[in-house]
């Protein structure tokens, strides 16, 4: 996997069980609350751009003021993405380099991290959560088949 997947394989009927189980492990691991995963909708700020959200491969979650938790779950994220089947990690506090707390900053499979500016950036400012977005494959693994064959081989963070 090394595609950056995006909207292309369109809006989603329903959920979809590895993106859904995904957001509970992570809520597990880490204690966070999940904000979020499939709406069919527009990228916040961008009328008639679909968000990857309507696909149902998109997630946001948030780790609240437990900066070392979502410090931690992001670089594991992005250490782990192959194997994670991530394709996108929006580390939108910008806790993962010096710098970037107001407009964050994105990481996405081909291309690795982009900092943010005002005028270029992920649509939030200084927020406690992390957007992630998984390859297709990996969104409609069965939400067993997700932990056991792909979550539980990964080292833990």
């Amino acid at each position: 996997m090394s595609k950056y997947t995006g909207t292309s394989d369109g809006v989603a009927e329903g959920k979809r069980p590895g993106t859904e189980r995904f957001v509970q492990l992570c809520n597990r691991r880490w204690e966070f609350v999940n904000l979020g995963t499939w709406v069919v909708r527009d990228i916040k700020g961008k009328p008639g751009t679909m968000s990857v959200h309507s696909t149902a491969r998109a997630l946001d979650t948030s780790y609240g003021k437990d900066k070392a938790s979502g410090l931690q779950a992001i670089n594991w994220f992005v250490k782990y993405a192959a194997e994670l089947g991530l394709e996108e990690v929006h580390d939108y506090s910008g806790i993962t380099k010096k710098g970037c707390e107001t407009w964050g900053r994105g990481w996405r499979i081909g291309r690795g991290w982009k900092d943010w500016t005002k005028d270029d950036n992920g649509g939030s400012q200084k927020a406690t959560w992390i957007h992630v977005e998984l390859a297709p494959k990996y969104a409609d693994m069965s939400g067993d088949d997700y932990e056991n064959k792909v979550w539980r081989t990964v080292p833990k963070p």
